[in-house]
């Protein structure tokens, strides 16, 4: 059982973790976290997701400090759209992946200068811009991906299946990039050494906050290093059972406020009656 300690730090993920099967935050979830920062604790988000994906969560809630993109690969202020921190994938992996791409049936998001590229506009690829309210854009040759900042890939695969993927890409993984399955279909590419629990290390720092301090919320597997890092490491109900292994905490789900939960149980001070 995690110990009592005064957080001063809430970072959560989005999908699956925050928000409803709509991609709604709960106004249960809403009510705690502005508890939690009347109380002058801090509010953050983790995610997989692009800026114009993760703004309007951000603005919902009032967050006011850095917030973690693409699953670690950028930290981003919004309020004064400085970027602390940005990891590129390098030359190779981006044309392995495009030769990939041209060798198996897959579809294949790359991340690049804050636009998103597409071969062509699928029912998955609809799909992901319909859940995260982004638009893709198809090319007509990817070659100037070569000279772009590459941010991450994201292959989609409606039958789970990424063991050629894996297979292809292997020898560049912990070299080169690292493999983090982020949704059941999704397998991301990220630069080497990027991650969420990497970014929260950097933000603590750059935040004056011991991780002791933090609490990381989350659902999948590119959470576990996140939670492995926080003070307070808690895996929602409906999270991967890996996650939940290793989490010090197992929520509800995230259909029953579990952000809320873990606020209501760890975050808030105590009432204080003293004169």
């Amino acid at each position: 059982m995690p110990s009592v300690h005064r957080y001063r730090m809430i970072v959560t993920d989005i999908d699956g973790t925050l928000v409803d099967l709509q991609q709604m935050i709960s106004k249960r979830n809403k009510e705690m976290i502005y508890a939690f920062q009347q109380q002058g604790g801090i509010v953050t988000l983790a995610t997989g997701r692009v800026e114009e994906a993760a703004l309007p969560y951000a603005q919902e809630l009032d967050i006011r400090h850095p917030v973690i993109l693409y699953n670690g690969g950028k930290i981003v202020d919004f309020n004064t759209d400085h970027c602390y921190f940005e990891a590129r994938l390098t030359l190779n992996v981006i044309e392995r992946c495009l030769q990939l791409l041209q060798d198996q049936p897959l579809d294949m998001i790359f991340y690049a200068d804050k636009q998103i590229w597409v071969k062509e506009i699928t029912e998955p690829i609809e799909a992901y811009m319909k859940k995260d309210k982004v638009q893709c854009h198809s090319w007509d040759t990817p070659d100037f991906l070569k000279q772009s900042n590459v941010n991450k890939i994201l292959i989609i695969n409606e039958d789970q299946d990424f063991s050629g993927v894996s297979e292809a890409l292997e020898a560049m993984v912990g070299v080169n990039c690292e493999l983090v399955r982020s949704e059941p279909t999704y397998l991301e590419v990220l630069p080497r050494s990027v991650s969420k629990g990497q970014a929260l290390i950097t933000l603590a720092n750059h935040l004056g906050i011991e991780l002791q301090e933090v609490i990381a919320i989350g659902d999948n597997l590119n959470d576990l290093e996140m939670i492995q890092t926080a003070g307070l490491g808690v895996a929602v109900g409906n999270a991967h059972p890996e996650l939940k292994a290793h989490a010090q905490y197992v929520a509800k789900s995230h259909l029953e406020h579990a952000v809320a939960e873990v606020i209501h149980k760890y975050g808030l001070h105590p009432i204080s009656h003293s004169s």
